[in-house]
């Protein structure tokens, strides 16, 4: 429904108006009220959608801002006019023809229809000025007016004839018609308005427009609260009153863009962009927006923490296991055939050898692929947040505890995986609490009394032999069958026959693609070099050599020289084998013997004395039992094992 209200210009024409909204076929869209016009008309009050008026009334709607179609004067309203003035007074030869300026301007191009007369036509834009315009017209000598109905009343007053310009039905169903169209495009501009203005309201960010002259036109209600007293305006402002070192003339002066800038108003610090806004030839203003940097900084905590909970997807796939040794292939077949199990895995592999990597493949092979995978390094956290980090806690259960309080992983897990990486680390308590969540299924929030059921498949891995541990009474031997279902141990490099350089080459080919440095592989021997060290830290320890290799290296191919200057050790590492195999091997020791007398010296060691090895190797070595294990071709827990069995002991 269009609400409209018809300024009548004269009383005669009430019965035409309502006539025509009678007979218009969408008089049921239209509620109109008619109200007779009448001079220097105050109009206050008006409450429409479309306002309807002729002369003086339709200019001053129009400069008041209301949506107003005029009730038009034509040609033929005027020449009617005239023609009726000298029918009732022939004898009259000087006309005026007087009134608002958008109601007879034009008309002088009628004046030749009537060549026996002298017509002149006196228009004005303000209606205080029309018994003037009269009187002025009278000096003259003009002896006969047309106008409106107010120019009528005038000149009757003065004694002078005259006759008032009329609308007919046409003038004003077209002006009905023309209401019509400008309220409904009206409608649509409001609403479209309003939509902007709930956008730019509910916007998180401060936004304000400006003038070519910095002051502020529109701001919306995030600004209040940060930059306006309470109830105060922003419009009508300076810009520089809030961020008076802002280049402001730069944007409206010449198109420049601020973008990012830091302002302090008052306590607060805000980041603020401020961009022109450009009509068809030129800068018209620009429009600032700030956001308050402790806000963004809140959000983007709440976003990495809101990222955290989402992120618990597993994103390797067996396929990403680059390989081409022997050795991994009966891994990963091992593994593939766990992953259609549902049965708890335990992977056993030095650091480095991509445990959680095989731990994501199971989980994306197994049923459970669509669901969580949570992963949690048991060695990284103290006890009591690896606790809370596992089973949650309830709102109070110790201070500086989460209002609401906080999902655990394996709640988060739930019909997913969960990999707890260091398995052997945990402490003795936590041993009884993960004992009770695998053999019930059940978890407990600390300070809660709530048990969940939880449908979880658990994943560990460890560096460690946990056998030796259970044995040692570090580790619970019920706890090890719960974990140990299923057991995959993971070959270290130095066991994956030629997937060392087939890595090598992979990983530079990378790092060259990735960083566009020069270096693009290694000459042979320093790949033969490369070859023969024993990697103790695995594939990790690989990529970061490749990475820092590329770096260092500003040749193509890197030789033996850059290779040491990366990896000092691999150079180390020949020697000490050296050392130690000329005192633990006898056939290699041979190798090293001298000519005498053409023949080679023989070595007086016997064949092979295991205790005799770790001996040598740990002297060579200076008792480091890590490097000990590596030359010996075994694993830490190993050489303690045999170390016991031997009874060798050296200084810690």
């Amino acid at each position: 429904m269009i609400h409209m209200v018809f300024f009548a210009p004269y009383p005669e024409i009430l019965p035409t108006i309502e006539q025509v909204f009678r007979e218009r076929p969408d008089r049921e869209e239209l509620d109109y009220k008619v109200v007779l016009d009448f001079f220097n008309n105050p109009l206050q009050d008006i409450d429409a959608d479309v306002i309807i008026a002729r002369g003086f009334t339709a200019h001053t709607m129009e400069k008041e801002g209301f949506v107003c179609a005029e009730l038009k004067v034509t040609g033929y309203d005027v020449v009617n006019a005239i023609t009726r003035c000298l029918s009732m007074h022939p004898e009259e030869k000087n006309i005026a023809i007087v009134g608002a300026y958008n109601m007879i301007y034009g008309v002088d191009m009628i004046t030749s229809n009537f060549p026996s007369i002298h017509i002149t036509s006196y228009p004005i834009l303000d209606e205080t000025e029309l018994e003037a315009t009269v009187e002025k017209a009278i000096a003259d000598g003009n002896t006969a007016m047309v106008g409106g109905y107010t120019t009528v009343k005038i000149a009757k007053k003065h004694q002078i004839p005259a006759v008032m310009i009329e609308s007919g039905r046409g003038a004003v169903n077209n002006a009905i018609a023309e209401a019509k169209a400008a309220a409904e495009i009206s409608m649509r501009e409001r609403a479209r308005s309003n939509e902007i203005a709930n956008i730019m309201n509910y916007s998180f960010q401060g936004i304000i427009a400006i003038d070519r002259n910095g002051v502020i036109t529109m701001a919306n209600n995030y600004c209040y609260p940060i930059l306006a007293d309470r109830g105060s305006s922003l419009v009508g402002r300076h810009i520089r009153e809030f961020f008076p070192n802002l280049l402001v003339d730069e944007v409206t002066g010449r198109g420049a863009k601020i973008l990012s800038e830091l302002h302090k108003y008052k306590q607060l610090h805000l980041m603020v962009n401020c961009v022109p806004i450009m009509n068809e030839h030129e800068v018209s203003g620009a429009v600032l927006t700030f956001q308050n940097i402790t806000q963004i900084q809140d959000e983007e905590d709440l976003i990495r923490k809101k990222l955290h909970r989402s992120s618990h997807r597993a994103k390797y796939h067996f396929n990403d296991i680059i390989h081409q040794s022997g050795a991994m292939d009966a891994a990963i077949s091992d593994a593939r055939n766990f992953s259609y199990s549902d049965s708890n895995i335990l992977i056993y592999g030095e650091t480095g050898t991509g445990k959680e990597l095989f731990a994501q493949s199971i989980h994306n092979s197994s049923s459970r692929k669509n669901y969580p995978f949570v992963a949690i390094n048991c060695a990284a956290l103290p006890e009591s947040l690896l606790e809370s980090e596992l089973f949650g806690y309830v709102e109070g259960a110790f201070t500086g505890a989460a209002k609401g309080g906080k999902m655990g992983f394996f709640e988060i897990a739930h019909r997913g995986t969960i990999f707890l990486d260091e398995i052997g680390d945990i402490s003795a308590s936590l041993q009884s609490r993960l004992l009770r969540v695998l053999q019930e299924r059940e978890i407990m929030r600390l300070g809660s009394d709530t048990v969940i059921s939880v449908d979880v498949r658990i994943i560990s891995a460890t560096n460690k032999n946990l056998k030796e541990e259970v044995a040692a009474g570090n580790f619970r031997q019920d706890l090890l069958y719960r974990l140990d279902v299923l057991e995959l141990s993971l070959p270290p490099l130095r066991e994956r026959g030629g997937d060392v350089a087939y890595l090598l080459d992979h990983f530079l080919a990378l790092e060259h693609e990735r960083t566009g440095r020069a270096l693009s592989g290694l000459t042979a021997e320093a790949k033969n070099l490369l070859c023969e060290y024993s990697w103790p830290g695995n594939i990790r320890e690989m990529r970061n050599f490749c990475e820092r290799l590329s770096i260092l290296c500003q040749t193509a191919q890197a030789g033996t020289k850059d290779v040491l200057r990366a990896l000092p050790d691999a150079g180390k590492r020949t020697e000490e084998q050296e050392a130690a195999g000329r005192m633990t091997h006898p056939e290699a020791g041979k190798a090293y013997g001298t000519e005498q007398n053409g023949e080679k010296e023989r070595s007086a060691y016997p064949v092979y004395d295991e205790k005799q090895a770790i001996l040598s190797a740990l002297a060579a070595f200076h008792n480091s039992r890590t490097k000990t294990a590596e030359f010996l071709n075994m694993n830490k827990s190993t050489l303690w094992r045999k170390m016991k069995k031997y009874n060798i002991q050296v200084p810690r």
